[in-house]
């Protein structure tokens, strides 16, 4: 084949791989506006980010075992197939449960396409590539995990969360096309004897069990029966799936594998740069959301630079370890991403765009370097196994980032929970500090106790309730009964005395009206003076007594304006450390996981 063809071929592989990758965080940032369009609330409309990331861990490593076995080209089209298809269902689906069901299937497709770029790659390309292979398929791996947000924000910014998924469709033909034309047949040579299908079972059961447990214990209780079940279910599973590939003639995953030290340090590493990617493609998306309230298109230009500087980093990264090793490069890319979230948790709401911009481009580069780890995964292993190899490095990834949601997002919830209760008892005292009626106070403690309830511990939607507690508050404020006399000392205070003694005056002047006017009875003339005196002061009274009422009203309000600024404050301070307790969480777990970048590479080539 030419050379020409085989670009054509290799730029559908990565078109393909690009697609598969990119699903598995696209949906996030649709996940509001599919709340809304089928009506459910916020753990439904996640299953749809759920479900996907559960089809990838669970199938990525039984594809490419099949692939190996009867032709990765077929199983490749079969995926391309799989996945286009239902893509273009999900765009039609018209309930939840459908979209469920057809984004599981298109999980099946990204599962079997993703892990096959690289052996596919390999062939056409030749084993002498096989670095250049890897490093700009692991840098379009990262670029799209990495891309998701931005490019959901995009699209449900121009069109409808129906794109998200038909946008799949043209792409996914233009793929089926290329690898169909411009590639050839490749096989797994070294396999003898049947299938394992025991083994793809039990190895479905290990990661299913474990990978649900992972991305549901937040949502069902990490001690309730059905996520301990889940676990149980999932080490059983292992168990049983050790057993069955030491007696398979032909195992699905060959343990031998892991004897190359380098094989087994690199997928560990690319495990933690896809646990590391939830906090940019989740974590940082809700806080510019939840917290800035960043609209979904600015939240994405925001988050952007990060797939920018992994376009960049990665390249980079692959030159530098082509010169001193990956050992180096993986590490520095691991420090930079620690460097990055370090920096992300001394931000706060003051904090300007581009200063964030900058922290996430740090971040970027990072992950370019750290992404490295999937070349040197592969590097070392025969060319007939970097199949496998590669299904085991890509399962890692998503377990990775499985894990990072689960680890990483509840703790996210336990700081955003105990922030919700610092933010209510400092507003609850603020109030009671104020000089309102006991009607507005009763109604301020009722919506704030609701604002910062820890009921929902997930993506709470700050700025409808603040927006519903100042009307509440705007409707119990225009109560004119039982207005508290302004507070002594201000201007109001001063307003309302000069007031009231205006209103004394005015009543005492009625009065001495009155008495005249029963001195004055035989006067016509002088009685109708003072009926007519007698009249004015009495609307005098009452516009004077309006006056009054107003300035208390003024005064209260004033008080609710600094109650609300100051929940306001205490909000944007209490939930950025809650964010920022996470990211140097994070960090440390980082920097404290980074010496095992220090084993994924060895100077030597088999």
């Amino acid at each position: 084949m030419s050379r020409t063809g085989k670009l054509f071929g290799f730029s559908g592989l990565i078109i393909a791989m690009f697609m598969g990758t990119l699903d598995s965080t696209i949906v996030n940032i649709a996940l509001p506006k599919l709340m809304t369009e089928f009506n459910t609330n916020l753990s439904g409309a996640s299953w749809v980010a759920t479900i996907y990331a559960l089809a990838l861990a669970v199938f990525m490593i039984s594809a490419t075992k099949l692939a190996d076995k009867f032709g990765r080209k077929k199983i490749m089209l079969l995926g391309l197939a799989c996945f286009t298809l239902f893509s273009a269902a999900c765009m039609y689906a018209n309930s939840l449960s459908m979209l469920l069901v057809f984004r599981f299937f298109q999980g099946i497709g990204g599962a079997i396409i993703t892990p096959l770029v690289l052996p596919i790659g390999t062939h056409l390309l030749g084993k002498q590539n096989i670095s250049k292979i890897a490093a700009v398929v692991g840098a379009f791996t990262a670029l799209a995990a990495a891309s998701g947000p931005a490019a959901g924000g995009i699209i449900l910014e121009y069109t409808s969360w129906h794109w998200i998924f038909g946008l799949n469709v043209p792409i996914g033909i233009i793929a089926f096309l290329l690898v169909l034309i411009f590639t050839s047949e490749s096989y797994d040579d070294t396999l003898t004897g049947n299938f394992d299908i025991l083994g793809m079972l039990m190895l479905t059961l290990m990661l299913g069990g474990v990978t649900f447990g992972l991305l549901e214990g937040r949502e069902y209780g990490w001690t309730s029966t059905l996520i301990l079940s889940s676990f149980g279910a999932g080490i059983i599973g292992i168990i049983l799936f050790i057993f069955v590939e030491f007696k398979a003639s032909s195992p699905i995953v060959e343990f031998n594998l892991f004897r190359e030290k380098t094989f087994t340090a690199s997928s560990i590493v690319y495990l933690i740069t896809g646990f590391a990617l939830v906090v940019p493609s989740v974590i940082f998306n809700y806080y510019l959301q939840n917290v800035l309230n960043y609209t979904a298109l600015h939240s994405a230009l925001t988050i952007i630079p990060v797939s920018l500087a992994i376009v960049v980093g990665m390249p980079l990264g692959t030159k530098l370890a082509d010169k001193i090793g990956a050992n180096p490069v993986n590490f520095i890319g691991i420090l930079l991403i620690s460097a990055s979230f370090l920096t992300l948790s001394l931000i706060t709401t003051d904090t300007s765009r581009a200063v964030m911009i900058v922290f996430l481009i740090i971040s970027g580069a990072g992950f370019g370097f750290s992404t490295v780890s999937y070349v040197s995964s592969v590097k070392h292993l025969p060319q007939a196994k970097t199949g496998t190899g590669s299904g085991i490095a890509n399962s890692a990834r998503q377990i990775g980032m499985c894990l990072g949601i689960a680890v990483l997002v509840t703790i996210l919830n336990a700081n955003v929970a105990t922030a919700k209760n610092n933010i209510r008892d400092t507003a609850i005292a603020a109030v009671n500090s104020k000089n309102i009626s006991d009607t507005v106070r009763n109604v301020a403690t009722t919506e704030i106790k609701s604002l910062f309830s820890n009921n929902d511990s997930k993506n709470t939607d700050y700025a409808a309730k603040q927006a519903q507690l100042t009307n509440k508050l705007k409707a119990a404020a225009s109560d004119k009964s039982n207005l508290p006399i302004p507070e002594p000392g201000t201007d109001y205070r001063t307003l309302y005395d000069a007031a009231q003694k205006l209103s004394t005056g005015n009543r005492q002047l009625t009065e001495s009206l009155r008495k005249t006017s029963h001195l004055t009875v035989s006067n016509t003339q002088l009685t109708a003076i003072i009926d007519a005196l007698l009249s004015g002061s009495t609307t005098l009274e009452n516009g004077q007594n309006k006056v009054s009422t107003a300035i208390q009203l003024l005064a209260q309000k004033i008080e609710l304006q600094n109650v609300l600024h100051q929940i306001k404050q205490q909000k944007n301070i209490q939930l950025s450390q809650a964010f920022s307790k996470t990211y140097l969480i994070c960090a440390i777990m980082l920097v404290l996981c980074s010496p095992i970048a220090l084993f994924s590479d060895r100077r030597v080539t088999d």
